[in-house]
């Protein structure tokens, strides 16, 4: 295990919990704790009547690092298209998973991916799970993503290793798509497998994803909605409420705020709304009712969605509201700034009773006060300000 990790990411609350360090680790030491982190399995071994503790990371190519996207800062993929999308065929409906499993399941049709790993959600528990979808039926039958965490990538050496997938698509989370882009760029050779296997990477629009608790907390105990009444959890376009959909048609709506609580910390620490390193991204705002918002990244996004217009599973509109979309984005990455401003007052605070605790809080002071790298030529003032 990277030390990187452990402290710039794991220790400050960071983690995406996208599961591709504990997928990639070589030695199989990583794992999920039950505060929904990864840590590192202690092995000992016994040499005469002394058991140590076995260093399983030191000698390691540190893999987990590697692929880690919260150690490193991304810059948004350009949006090539931005269309209106709507879902044809035996799946005639709007939502972004609709839109979603239309893709998928025209790609497995023309043989474009062998398997798509997807977030899902157990519609007799309601909870959250990953599922390794290898026909149209598996893919249509898929509840799809209801905003409620689970590492997306703990299905992919079975993918992968057990499977024998050489064409994957991973359908999650943003943080899930700057997993697999850090994975990419990655020029280390025994990481090519991966590398080859995913073709393809769909994001759904996110502004945080849910810890499990939430549905025994907030919608069995306080909302008192049983769970086999519930169909699906979607977030609304305006981002105010939680709709619980009953299978009934009936749909409760949950103050966003009151669940706001059980949102996992890492979300905190992220950026992106619109699925800025995916290859395609979908979400229902921007859109009329009844259409979702499909942005297209790149040349392998855009081959996914010809093809599925091509095999009329998909219909889309160039009737979209773009201003909408970059405000919501804009305000994800605000979100982000007021938090790093929260961390500098309590760091501040200790550095008053801590002496020793003074650099960070001036490394972080320089981080977001620092001069913009366009007006570093400038000179400063004679008090020493810069930029501020």
């Amino acid at each position: 295990m990277s030390k990187q990790l452990e402290t710039d990411v794991w220790s400050l609350d960071r983690c995406a919990g996208c599961g591709l360090c504990i997928a990639a680790c070589s030695k199989q030491v990583l794992n999920w704790g039950d505060d929904g982190r990864p840590f590192r399995e202690s092995r000992t071994k016994n040499l005469g009547y002394t058991r140590v503790e076995l260093d399983s990371c030191t000698y390691c190519q540190k893999f987990c690092a590697e692929v880690c996207p919260r150690l490193v800062s991304w810059n948004p993929i350009p949006a090539q298209v931005t269309v209106a999308a709507k879902a044809r065929g035996p799946i005639d409906a709007g939502g972004p998973n609709d839109v979603i499993r239309s893709i998928v399941a025209a790609g497995l049709s023309a043989g474009l991916i062998d398997g798509a790993i997807m977030l899902d959600l157990d519609p007799w528990q309601l909870r959250p799970v990953v599922r390794t979808a290898v026909t149209v039926e598996e893919v249509a039958s898929a509840v799809g993503i209801q905003g409620l965490w689970a590492p997306v990538f703990d299905a992919l050496n079975e993918a992968v290793f057990e499977k024998r997938m050489a064409k994957l698509a991973v359908v999650a989370t943003p943080c899930a798509a700057q997993a697999v882009r850090r994975l990419k760029e990655s020029t280390n050779p025994r990481l090519k497998v991966y590398q080859d296997a995913i073709q393809l990477t769909i994001a759904n629009f996110c502004t945080g994803v849910y810890r499990e608790e939430m549905i025994d907390e907030l919608l069995i105990k306080e909302a008192g909605i049983p769970v086999e009444h519930v169909r699906r959890l979607t977030i609304s376009a305006d981002g105010s409420w939680l709709n619980v959909t009953l299978w009934d048609g009936d749909v409760h709506r949950i103050p966003r705020q009151r669940a706001e609580e059980y949102t996992r910390a890492g979300c905190g620490s992220c950026t992106d709304y619109s699925g800025e390193s995916a290859d395609l991204a979908v979400g229902d705002l921007g859109s009329a009712p009844g259409w979702s918002t499909l942005i297209i990244r790149s040349r392998t996004g855009d081959a996914f969605v010809r093809n599925s217009v091509r095999m009329r599973l998909l219909e889309t509109s160039s009737e979209v509201d773009e201003e909408v979309l970059a405000q919501a984005a804009a305000e994800k990455r605000g979100r982000d700034r007021a938090q790093a401003f929260d961390t500098l007052e309590l760091l501040m605070l200790d550095a008053l009773a801590d002496p020793a605790a003074r650099g960070e809080a001036i490394q972080q002071f320089a981080r977001l006060y620092r001069t913009p790298t366009h007006t570093r030529t400038v000179q400063p003032l004679v008090n020493g300000c810069t930029g501020c």
